[in-house]
């Protein structure tokens, strides 16, 4: 029941559509060896991609209405794990941003 909720919440106001720009950043920090994607996250949104835009489907896509479960079944199970990805990766890129904003100096005496 969970995943059913997190799956609605994907196409809301904060879902997967709006997070867009920032899945682009993710995948290209990762691209550049800044970020490092949990491997299981990495590997089920990388087969689901594929899978989906693959010709070759479990049901063919021709059949009316079901021909297009696989490919909803297979985005339910990737969707999850996508988003939670997000939400770890902007924890990280703020947590970034105080470190390249912070001056270093933790304590500082004047001697004369």
């Amino acid at each position: 029941m969970k995943k059913f909720r997190v799956l609605f919440q994907a196409f809301g106001k904060n879902g997967i559509f709006a997070k867009m720009p920032h899945i682009i950043r993710m995948v290209k920090a990762t691209k550049r060896g800044e970020y490092k994607m949990s491997k299981k996250s990495l590997i089920i949104s990388s087969l689901a991609i594929i899978y989906v835009l693959s010709p070759l489907d479990i049901i063919p896509d021709w059949l009316p209405y079901i021909g297009a479960l696989d490919d909803v079944a297979l985005l339910t199970l990737a969707i999850p794990f996508i988003m939670k990805e997000v939400d770890k990766f902007l924890a990280w890129e703020e947590e970034q941003k105080k470190k390249s904003n912070s001056t270093g100096i933790v304590d500082a005496q004047i001697v004369d």
